[in-house]
């Protein structure tokens, strides 16, 4: 017991030491907040450019549910947990690399994933407190049209969805010591599961082979499950089903994530490149 609160200390002070470091740049704390808003308008106005209003039959026979708006928000609001994974926990290390203090973080007197899981809690709040602010915003503006009894199920999820993305985290993570350039990987990651996750689309829509690759990331899972509880869409499965897809995966991927840091550490720390820029 006592080592496991002297790794959530360690965590805890990770995640209190980049809350310092962002909220002595205000301004661009509050950009950060603000900036994914302008970034979904844009999905948003096309959508009722072309369906020409709010509602869509087309969209409504496929899963149940025709408000544009609504389907599209809940997509992509949800999915910035994909950034907090592939650009917080994924560039942890880099940033380090970059102040020059990833030796000094990695000499401390607990495991390295324990220092990446205090990125990944830091992360989380903020991402949740961007979807706070998002989510008052574009209620304000379009009246969003949710069922508020799902939203303590969609929460659990969310947590559920987060393990499987913090084990994605921790693979980019580590690979960025090894390439360096990790932006690279992380956005070639980002782009793929993107396009295979129903963020603003049906799955129904896609290719077969893209649909079938879908089943493998959380993300998929995640979201038709989210928005199953706050909109009523039909997944074409049951919810146990989608939640036990979505705890295999959970498992796998953190289990792959932590194999792959493993790996990565044990190799860099060999060579002798951790401190390599």
């Amino acid at each position: 017991m006592d080592m496991v609160m002297h790794y959530l200390g360690a965590m805890w002070a990770e995640n209190i030491k980049e809350w310092k470091i962002e909220l002595s740049y205000r301004f661009d704390f509050a950009r950060s907040l603000v900036e994914p808003f302008v970034y979904v308008l844009p999905y948003l106005l096309f959508g009722i450019a072309v369906v020409g209003g709010r509602n869509s039959q087309s969209l409504f026979n496929l899963v149940g549910t025709g408000d544009v708006i609504t389907f599209v928000v809940i997509g992509y609001l949800f999915m910035g947990f994909l950034n907090t994974a592939l650009w917080g926990m994924g560039f942890a290390l880099r940033k380090e690399q970059f102040f020059g203090t990833l030796e000094s973080v990695f000499v401390a007197p607990v495991p390295r994933w324990v220092y990446v899981g205090g990125m990944a809690l830091h992360s989380t709040m903020h991402q949740g407190l961007i979807i706070m602010v998002q989510m008052i915003m574009l209620q304000l503006i379009f009246h969003l049209l949710i069922d508020a009894s799902g939203l303590l199920p969609a929460i659990g999820v969310v947590a559920l969805m987060l393990v499987a993305l913090y084990g994605i985290g921790m693979m980019v993570a580590s690979l960025a010591l090894i390439f360096k350039a990790g932006w690279i990987i992380a956005e070639a990651l980002h782009s793929v599961i993107s396009v295979v996750t129903p963020i603003a689309y049906p799955l129904a829509v896609l290719p077969i082979f893209l649909r079938k690759a879908s089943h493998f990331f959380p993300t998929t899972y995640g979201i038709l499950t989210i928005r199953h509880f706050l909109i009523g869409e039909d997944m074409g499965f049951s919810v146990g089903t989608s939640m036990l897809r979505l705890s295999l995966l959970c498992v796998g991927w953190a289990i792959f994530g932590l194999f792959i840091f493993s790996v990565v550490d044990r190799k860099t720390r060999r060579d002798g490149t951790l401190g390599h820029y």
